[in-house]
């Protein structure tokens, strides 16, 4: 009984050893929450990505409509001075001619 007595005592970790192993033991453990935190921290709020998309197609509306502005303000401008930008925007807007004129049709529609 001596000798299992014995070889069991001889078995145990020493202290020394055993807290070295309890602290490796928790900074694996710090490790794996500081790796898996900020993951957790970083996912995105499903509303928060859905606002972002909506100012994504608000400001490319936006530029599509300050394209659509210069245009207007350029065709603006040349209406008011250029006479042949009014004559022609009075031809295809308006469909006038000049007295002695002849319009012919053309239609698109090849069955016609």
């Amino acid at each position: 009984m001596s000798i299992t007595v014995k070889l069991v005592a001889e078995m145990q970790v020493a202290p020394v050893l055993r807290r070295w192993i309890t602290r490796l033991a928790l900074a694996v453990v710090v490790a794996i929450a500081i790796g898996y935190l900020p993951a957790e921290m970083l996912r995105r709020d499903p509303q928060a990505v859905k606002l972002e998309t909506q100012l994504e197609q608000l400001q490319a509306q936006g530029r599509e409509l300050a394209a659509t502005n210069t245009a207007l303000l350029s065709e603006i401008a040349a209406l008011r001075s250029d006479v042949g930008a009014i004559e022609d925007h009075a031809r295809s807007d308006l469909g006038m001619v000049y007295p002695d004129e002849v319009v012919l049709r053309v239609s698109k529609d090849p069955a016609r």
